[in-house]
């Protein structure tokens, strides 16, 4: 048995704000947007959804300063202005920061939670919140997880519950044509970990599969093109696979990739994306041992020979390595193995298996 929820109304394409963004009107007649400082700005997102809700008789009110990677005390600012306003929904415009604030601003917004009941609930049914994505990364616009920095925790973690599926998202490419070569590839990696960890995630069903594969076969067929210029039919095919990678992870979770990469974001502020890049080529290489037959359909799809070929191409996008001191690796196993993607990866993770990876990056 399995199930498949998928709550989200999606609008794909170029110009599809102006042409479907009527839909909005239903949800009320005040809205808050929640951006980052400059790039919604930039890339036209945020003129192009004002001005349908100007069109429509809908207010909005502007919060702009969400952070990478948002605290819950942004969280907590964005939601008592938006209180005070009385909006009726909240809308989400940028990478997976803004997004995923917009989320967990949307369930304070009918919930006093504290720090700790943010985290685990019970929830209260939130305002509406509706996504419109800038990158082509997170899929945060069609899933039910808010990702934010807990300083409590020491760590970053999730809100998780299906109330915060958007109800619409607005996935215009021509937004991603912005985006900087480092952002565009940090992102692309980061899609391509969604898809490759819900496709080996031990709560991977045959429909969440069919998502994982397509997702890994449009994102892989432009693994090679993200330096220098990149056409609009690239940034097209980028940003539905994002899509289709959210739309697995929405089912499935993420794996131990997610768990050990924020412990890289966290305390070495290195981009979750370029995280979970150095993370993969290891991990794939346990997945060739306890799951032969879906490692061999990635390399398939991605038209790669194997972990090594893969982990030659994850080093020729970014380059990076980390030198991590013994005492920091120590206290990053010990925070990663409790967490939930470690339980849900198809691999009898042990703590030597993580000292091992950190140990190589």
């Amino acid at each position: 048995m399995f199930t498949y929820y998928m709550p989200t109304q999606v609008f794909f394409g170029k110009g599809c704000i102006a042409e479907s963004g009527q839909v909005l009107a239903d949800l009320g007649k005040r809205a808050l947007l929640v951006t980052g400082r400059h790039s919604a700005k930039v890339n036209g997102s945020q003129d192009a959804f004002t001005g349908k809700l100007d069109e429509l008789g809908i207010s909005w009110y502007l919060f702009d300063d969400v952070e990478n990677n948002p605290s819950i005390d942004t969280i907590r600012r964005a939601a008592a202005f938006a209180k005070e306003k009385g909006v009726d929904f909240v809308v989400g415009i940028g990478g997976g920061s803004p997004m995923d604030a917009a989320k967990a601003i949307a369930l304070l917004c009918t919930d006093d939670l504290d720090d700790e009941q943010l985290f685990k609930g019970p929830y209260k049914k939130p305002l509406p919140i509706v996504a419109v994505p800038t990158t082509a990364g997170t899929g945060s616009e069609v899933t039910k997880v808010s990702v934010l920095t807990n300083v409590h925790a020491g760590t970053k973690q999730s809100i998780n519950t299906p109330l915060i599926f958007p109800v619409y998202a607005f996935a215009d490419p021509s937004f991603t044509e912005s985006v900087s070569q480092t952002v565009t590839i940090d992102t692309a990696i980061d899609a391509l970990s969604h898809a490759v960890e819900g496709y080996m995630s031990k709560l991977s069903t045959p429909m969440s599969d069919v998502w994982a594969e397509e997702a890994m076969r449009f994102i892989g067929l432009h693994l090679t093109d993200l330096k220098g210029a990149i056409a609009y039919p690239v940034r097209e095919d980028l940003l539905y696979g994002s899509m289709l990678a959210g739309l697995t992870i929405a089912q499935t979770g993420t794996t131990m990739v997610h768990s050990m990469g924020y412990m890289l974001t966290y305390y070495r502020g290195i981009t979750h994306g370029r995280a979970n890049g150095l993370l993969l080529p290891a991990y794939m290489k346990l997945m060739e041992e306890s799951m032969a037959d879906k490692a061999e359909r990635v390399w398939s799809i991605l038209g790669l020979s194997g972990s090594d070929d893969f982990a030659a191409l994850m080093k020729d996008l970014m380059g990076d390595t980390v030198g991590l001191k013994d005492d920091e690796i120590k206290k990053f196993v010990t925070m990663t193995m409790p967490t939930s993607g470690i339980k849900r990866t198809p691999y009898d993770v042990t703590a030597a298996d993580l000292t091992t990876i950190y140990k190589a990056l």
